[in-house]
Formats: structure tokens, C-alpha cells, sequence
């Protein structure tokens, strides 16, 4: 069980790890793409789905006249991908008013326009509530026909 007696061994092992190298220079590459748009897709998803659950609850007490709650959204980033921005709302009667914006590394910013019903929102100040990554909790409560939110300390 020793080693082989192969005079040719020792000349061979640096085309070996020649060809080794090639096949890792040419593989690495295409599983960190392949890690990379399923990690895209996966924050992707998450994001949007939290934004839809707050802007769902927002409508519901919209359209009840009242109500207010805390809800925690997760917002975090992936593996190789983060979340840059939420921008909730407007003031009131504004341009953005009905919108909820993000953004994602690596894409342009997408947007979740609230209708049927239309539903404005806005931070504590009257402005738009700006969003980072992480996990964040909101409170939100209908004030003057508008959905107030703000972030719970």
C-alpha cells in the first residue's frame, strides 16, 4: 500500500493541476450567476411581499374608517444582494401618495401603485416614510382620510 513507482508521477501532477485549475476558472463563475439570480429572486420576493402585506392592511382600515396596528415587515437583503430603499406614500394629495417604491441592487426601482381601493399614505410628518434594510416595524393608523405609518422604536 505504498506509493506507486511511476517515474512519469512527478511530471504529471503539474498538468493535473493545470487542468484542474481550468475547470474550477470556468465553473466558479457560472454557480456564483446561478447563486446570484436565485439570491435576486428570492429578496425579491420577500420584499414585495411584505410591501403588499402593509399595503393590504392599509387598506383595510382605510375602508373601515379607522383602526390602527404594528406590523413587523422583514426587509433584509440576501446573500449577495440587498435591498437599497422603501419609500412609502407622500403627503397628502401627493403625486406619490398612492405608491410604494424599492429598490434592489443590481435593479431599477419597481413601484406597488394601491388602488380599488386608492389608499394615501404618508410618514408621521406628513412625507414620505423612508425604509432601509433589516427587519422594521411599522405602525399604521387612518388619520384625516390618510394612513399615517411610522417606524416603532
Amino acid at each position: 500500500m505504498g506509493l506507486r513507482a511511476d517515474p512519469s508521477g512527478i511530471e504529471g501532477l503539474p498538468l493535473q493541476l493545470l487542468i484542474v485549475a481550468i475547470v474550477l476558472g470556468i465553473t466558479v463563475p457560472v454557480v456564483y450567476a446561478g447563486l446570484d439570480a436565485y439570491d435576486r429572486g428570492q429578496v425579491r420576493t420577500r420584499v414585495e411581499g411584505e410591501l403588499l402585506r402593509l399595503t393590504h392592511a392599509a387598506q383595510q382600515y382605510a375602508v373601515a374608517g379607522g383602526g390602527a396596528e404594528t406590523l413587523a415587515l422583514d426587509l433584509r437583503g440576501g446573500t449577495f444582494t440587498t435591498m437599497e430603499y422603501a419609500w412609502i406614500g407622500d403627503r397628502p394629495g401627493g403625486p406619490f401618495a398612492n405608491v410604494v417604491r424599492y429598490r434592489i441592487s443590481g435593479e431599477g426601482e419597481r413601484a406597488i401603485v394601491i388602488e380599488r381601493p386608492t389608499v394615501s399614505m404618508s410618514g408621521p410628518d406628513g412625507t414620505t416614510l423612508v425604509l432601509g434594510a433589516g427587519t422594521v416595524e411599522i405602525h399604521l393608523e387612518v388619520l384625516d382620510d390618510s394612513v399615517v405609518m411610522r417606524v416603532v422604536a
